[in-house]
């Protein structure tokens, strides 16, 4: 019996001796990112026209929790203009000119995993689409509805001090319902304020 319990116990501190040792600092990230924007839409983006892509911008602020060493959850917003157009409208006694803007509003969950200041991650949940149009004789007129999306990113930052990093991102934006997909090349701005 004395055998067994001598080998138990080997095993045993050799096994915890080759472990090693988790990474308990939690911590709280806020990335702040700006980016052009390349929309690809199924449909056209103007009744009466036949363009089905535009150009955007726009900013969004992440703020991302650590549990743990690779994973983090948090939430995603900002603010985005999909796309504007101006168009003609020929009636017999007049022609008018009018703008529309597509903007866009969204409230995501972020799930992503860093290593050594690479990030990979999906975000899910939903988008405030707006649209207004403005111009000719009439009143500005407006419309929002929510809309569900889903978007993948990774970014590489590069750190400047231990509390700050930047670097670029890519951001694929999946609207289900519009069939628009957008495509954001991004610059990324990060800091931590807390540590724990």
């Amino acid at each position: 019996m004395k055998p067994v319990i001598v080998a138990a116990v080997f095993i045993a501190s050799a096994c915890s001796c080759a472990q090693t040792r988790v990474d308990t600092t939690y911590r709280v990230e806020l990335t702040a990112t700006a980016s052009p924007m390349i929309d690809f839409f199924r449909y056209p983006r103007v009744p009466g026209t036949a363009s089905k892509t535009s150009v955007g911008y726009g900013g969004s602020l992440r703020v991302l929790w650590h549990p743990s060493r690779l994973l983090s959850i948090g939430l995603l917003s900002g603010y985005f203009v999909i796309s504007q157009d101006e168009f003609s409208v020929h009636l017999p006694t007049a022609d008018l000119n009018y703008s529309t803007r597509l903007a866009a509003v969204p409230l995501q969950i972020a799930l992503s995993m860093q290593k050594h200041g690479l990030e990979m991650g999906v975000e899910i949940g939903s988008y405030l689409m707006m649209t207004r149009i403005w111009g000719g004789d009439s009143p500005p007129a407006s419309g929002s509805r929510l809309e569900l999306a889903m978007s993948i990113f990774g970014s590489y930052l590069f750190s400047l001090s231990n509390t700050i990093q930047i670097g670029p991102e890519l951001r694929v934006v999946d609207l289900r319902y519009r069939g628009i997909v957008c495509v954001m090349p991004s610059c990324s701005f990060r800091i931590i304020p807390l540590r724990y």
